[in-house]
């Protein structure tokens, strides 16, 4: 299976899209597969928006797995601040090993990104915008597209990847994945980029008949690249390896 934006061993890559998007779900598992692949890898957490679902809630477990995770100082680890840590910058600047970077959804979210987007430019980053269609504000093709719109702007940077994560948690079914799959190849088709992957984690991954062999990693469902991940909450206050056969 071709996967240059996931193959190369040393690419930065942004995730950018909608509150409830799955993005920090996805960058968890991206930045583990990263580490098993070349050794290390680092993790960003921009996240500035939402309380619960935070890379940072999950520090001491991923950097087991040679993933270093960069997030705010101490005293704002917990707040609402953009305080962007200055590790960041020179992970972004250092091209010797992979990064992921979470982004918080939303406006305030958005915003700090625009100060990363020459960096990310010079160093040729991968900037996936992660799209579930059953979220708020994305159920409509002209909901998605306003929001990419005006989520790309306030972020200063140029999607080059759309990635596909249907899903409404431990009650997605084969039904629900299919049909907002072909939500989003769709949307994709109209704003002509290419659908890097699409997302399911393993238990549905099976049912849809594709299997990775390693986890999280690649399968491939319906001629595209199926990262099957791990879930590591079920509920906000739930932190840690879920394993619910989803």
């Amino acid at each position: 299976m071709n996967l240059p934006y996931a193959d190369n061993s040393a690419p930065a890559t942004f995730l950018i899209g909608g509150t409830g998007a799955g993005k920090t779900e996805l960058a968890l598992n991206l930045s583990l597969y990263k580490a098993h692949r070349y050794q290390k890898s680092t993790l960003i957490d921009f996240d500035i928006v939402n309380p619960f679902f935070r890379v940072r809630k999950l520090r001491a477990e991923v950097e087991k797995h040679n993933v270093s995770v960069i997030c705010p100082i101490s005293r704002v680890v917990s707040g609402d601040i953009p305080a962007l840590p200055a590790e960041a910058w020179g992970a972004v600047e250092d091209t010797s090993l992979p990064i992921v970077c979470d982004i918080g959804g939303g406006e305030p979210g958005l915003r700090p990104l625009a100060r990363m987007s020459e960096l990310a430019l010079a160093r040729k980053a991968n900037v996936f915008f992660v799209i579930n269609p059953y979220r708020p504000g994305f159920a409509k093709p002209e909901d998605i597209a306003e929001n990419f719109q005006h989520m790309c702007g306030l972020s200063a940077m140029k999607a080059t990847h759309i990635v596909a994560n249907p899903n409404i948690g431990s009650e997605t079914t084969v039904e629900l994945f299919v049909d907002g799959l072909a939500r989003v190849k769709k949307f994709a088709e109209t704003v002509k980029l290419p659908i890097a992957f699409c997302v399911a984690a393993a238990g549905l991954a099976r049912e849809l008949g594709a299997v990775a062999t390693e986890l999280p990693g690649f399968a491939e469902y319906d001629g595209l690249p199926l990262f099957v991940l791990e879930r590591y909450w079920s509920v906000p206050w739930h932190f840690g390896t879920v394993h619910d056969e989803q």
